[in-house]
């Protein structure tokens, strides 16, 4: 079902320019602090195209991307590839992992068709700016990141095959290794093609630049009289991982609030006891440890000026239908992040759908330490601690044909962007 084809990826001259200098993670994740350390870095960081801090940073990127193609700071290979990407990292104390997939160019399809799935909403902002990005550049610099299912592994050992010859790229970047083949070979381009073909493609991380891809395809049929839908605007640069793949990672995101006009402690918790069993535990890590095992739906709770940590837990003689009346398929209503969202956030504490979507008394963090650090320093009220989704629940809501709440998920580790680039036409 989907089409995927190679390109003529455009990649750093490491004989002019040290990887570890210029690459960067994705634009999303990169706070204000960061942006200036990745300037300063090197005057080629790829920071510069994805996220500039130029009045008009849109233009300024274009610009850049034009020097440094002039410049051969970037360069564009002569023949379209597949390219491999291993990232290995290590997570707490199972040792070293590795996550193995390939980039390529995916067809875009409208996610009625049921070939590309989403599993999280996307907000018009975000949406705007990357639009705004790809009509001065007619750019990918950054992959999609996408999953499929391939229990038998039989794509991997395609990709496999590489891993015996020197990498095209090698960089460390914030403690993960990405290591990057290329695969120019015609019969194993055709083999991955070919068992792609029964496969649907689920969005990991992403859907603002997949569902910016999309408008920009349409403004730039718009614009061609002579579109066929072979141009290279009907296809966006995605990285595909196998979803049965043992280092595939997902991490919680952990919900911090702040901001509110009044909150009480003592009556908020009295508020949960209607439908939360309250545990308490005297320090963080009891708390995480009981919440990774337990075995319904859970979050932990710290609070401002509350000395104690507590694991919440859905009562057994509670249903999710009671807490969750919204009109809702079974796959979403049963989330921890769903029940919190609803009947936690919005339905106790009065934080609506619309504020939650804008982040308006919400933040989000990956490390626990921050979210409980943010509560004792007195930057928030409380913060709730979140066990990781689990990507049978991803891959089920996204077939219901639905979204989950923001930030349900975090894949670890995220793409390096200036790796390898696509430029939209030939």
């Amino acid at each position: 079902m989907p089409e995927i084809i190679p390109f003529r990826g455009v990649r750093y001259n490491q004989g002019l320019v040290h990887l570890d200098e210029v690459v960067a993670p994705p634009y999303d994740v990169i706070s204000p602090e960061q942006q200036q350390k990745l300037y300063e870095r090197n005057p080629h960081n790829v920071v510069r195209l994805i996220l500039g801090r130029e009045e008009d940073r849109y233009g300024a990127a274009a610009k850049h991307l034009k020097e440094w193609m002039g410049q051969s700071i970037l360069t564009r290979d002569e023949k379209p590839a597949l390219y491999v990407l291993w990232q290995t990292f290590n997570v707490g104390d199972s040792g070293s992992v590795t996550r193995k997939g390939f980039i390529a160019l995916c067809r875009l399809e409208e996610f009625e068709k049921q070939v590309v799935l989403p599993h999280e909403k996307t907000l018009a902002k975000p949406r705007e700016d990357r639009f705004k990005l790809f009509k001065a550049t007619n750019s990918n610099f950054s992959q999609v990141f996408s999953l499929y299912s391939d229990p038998e592994h039989e794509i991997d050992v395609v990709l496999n095959g590489l891993s015996n010859s020197p990498p095209a790229a090698d960089v460390v970047f914030e403690d993960v290794q990405n290591r990057l083949w290329e695969i120019r070979d015609a019969d194993a381009i055709r083999r991955i093609q070919h068992l792609m073909q029964s496969k649907q493609v689920l969005i990991a991380d992403g859907h603002h630049r997949y569902e910016t891809a999309l408008a920009y395809r349409d403004f730039k049929r718009s614009q061609n009289p002579n579109h066929n839908g072979r141009e290279l605007y009907n296809y966006v640069m995605m990285f595909f991982t196998n979803v049965d793949d043992y280092g595939l990672v997902i991490f919680p995101t952990h919900r911090v609030v702040h901001s509110l006009e009044s909150f009480n402690p003592k009556s908020f918790l009295q508020k949960l006891e209607n439908n939360f069993l309250l545990r308490e535990y005297k320090d963080r890590e009891s708390l995480i440890t009981a919440l990774g095992v337990s075995p319904v739906r859970s979050f932990g709770l710290t609070m401002r000026g509350v000395q104690g940590l507590y694991l919440l837990t859905l009562k057994p003689t509670i249903s999710v239908n009671d807490l969750v009346a919204d009109d809702l398929p079974r796959e979403v209503k049963d989330l921890d992040v769903t029940v919190l969202h609803v009947a936690v956030l919005r339905d106790i504490l009065g934080i609506s759908a619309e504020a939650q979507e804008q982040k308006r008394s919400l933040s989000y963090v990956r490390e626990a330490s921050e979210a409980c650090e943010m509560v004792s320093n007195g930057q928030a009220h409380l913060a709730f601690l979140m066990n990781a989704t689990r990507i049978e629940e991803v891959r089920g809501v996204a077939r219901a044909g639905h979204t989950m709440p923001q930030k349900s998920t975090y894949f670890y580790p995220k793409l390096l962007s200036g790796l390898v680039l696509n430029i939209m036409s030939e």
